[in-house]
């Protein structure tokens, strides 16, 4: 189990630093756009576009370190979690990690379909001149670390209910 929590620390670690590379990225370019446009009456295509295509990245990103089975700070429901007592609160989110985790590995494989697809068809996003599949990657690649990361949270809820019923 240890080196399943250290491969998700490592993972953390990447999107984190994947998101402060990009949101530094997106205010510089944003402030640029604005004083390009305010004083200068112009503006740069490519920025527009990359920025659009940061914000796509930072949401997913955010999405997955929220997931993190340390952080566990992802929208919850929890209507039945604060009534039942333990061990069924405990079997609730074991389930519903489970199921959140299952969701996005068929996610996973949905976008790298459609990865493969966009790839295939060769698209260009014009602006920024990149191949719109790179772009799309970053969907199949968020999907598969949140599924990682709902089974991490799922198997330690299932150790806790081990730990506790042993007390």
């Amino acid at each position: 189990m240890k080196i399943l929590h250290k491969i998700e620390r490592i993972i953390y670690n990447i999107e984190l630093t994947a998101i402060v590379i990009l949101l530094m990225s997106l205010v510089v370019f944003a402030f640029i756009q604005v004083i390009m446009r305010n004083f200068f009456d112009s503006s740069s295509l490519w920025m527009a576009t990359y920025n659009n295509v940061a914000l796509l990245l930072l949401a997913l990103l955010g999405a997955s370190v929220a997931t993190s089975s340390f952080e566990r700070s992802h929208i919850n429901i929890d209507l039945f979690q604060g009534i039942l007592k333990f061990p069924y609160n405990i079997w609730l989110s074991s389930l519903l990690s489970l199921i959140a985790g299952v969701a996005c590995l068929s996610f996973f494989f949905f976008s790298g379909h459609y990865m493969m697809v966009a790839k295939g068809v060769g698209k260009m996003v014009r602006d920024i001149n990149t191949p719109e599949w790179v772009i799309v990657l970053i969907f199949p690649v968020c999907f598969l670390s949140m599924s990682y990361k709902f089974f991490i949270c799922f198997l330690n809820d299932l150790n806790e209910i081990k730990r506790k019923r042993g007390q």
